[in-house]
């Protein structure tokens, strides 16, 4: 087996080991790997395809956003799926209702674009105002009477009352209690020593 051989070998399984661990973006990369080396393989070509038909639209968008925004030379431009895709992302409902009917149309069998479709013409602005005459009348109950203060709306309201502060005492009057509570404590002290 020669050497380019290997590498195309290589690269398929590559993209097969991606494809079973769900990386799909990652094993389209290595299907164009693959492709851009041997681009008259059919099969690997149709399994490439099969692979991309798994993709949501919002992951082809991803895709396509990583790569640079300016347009190579010769690239195709995005689907209709693809643009409905960024057009949703941005907001734009009506916009991407109107790609999506373009991309299901140019493909009427695919069910992903139908339900996207559907998701999105939910999403877009009403093309009539709202009827709201025959709109469904609700009840307003009336709020039920509060329960009168019982002891423990009481209790609250007390503990969480603020505290009355004493009056501020002077320096002089802080130091005279202060030595007052030394001569106090000493006086113990010294009663203690004498009875034992």
């Amino acid at each position: 087996m020669s050497r380019k051989a290997g590498d195309q070998a290589e690269l398929e399984q590559r993209a097969e080991r991606a494809v079973r661990r769900g990386e799909l973006l990652v094993a389209l990369e290595h299907f164009d790997a693959y492709l851009a080396q041997n681009p008259e393989d059919e099969r690997v070509r149709q399994r490439m395809e099969s692979v991309r038909a798994l993709l949501q639209p919002s992951e082809l968008v991803s895709r396509r956003r990583a790569e640079p925004e300016e347009p190579q030379p010769g690239t195709d431009s995005l689907s209709d799926a693809e643009m409905g895709e960024m057009h949703a992302s941005s907001g734009r409902f009506d916009e991407a209702t109107q790609a999506y009917q373009r991309a299901l149309a140019a493909n009427p069998a695919n069910e992903l674009l139908r339900e996207r479709l559907e998701e999105l013409r939910g999403l877009s602005r009403p093309t009539a105002p709202a009827d709201l005459a025959a709109a469904e009348k609700l009840e307003v109950a009336a709020p039920p009477n509060p329960p009168p203060a019982g002891r423990s709306a009481r209790a609250s309201d007390a503990s969480f009352a603020p505290l009355q502060s004493p009056p501020p005492k002077t320096t002089a009057s802080l130091r005279k209690g202060a030595v007052k509570m030394l001569e106090d404590l000493l006086n113990r002290i010294r009663s203690g020593r004498r009875t034992s």
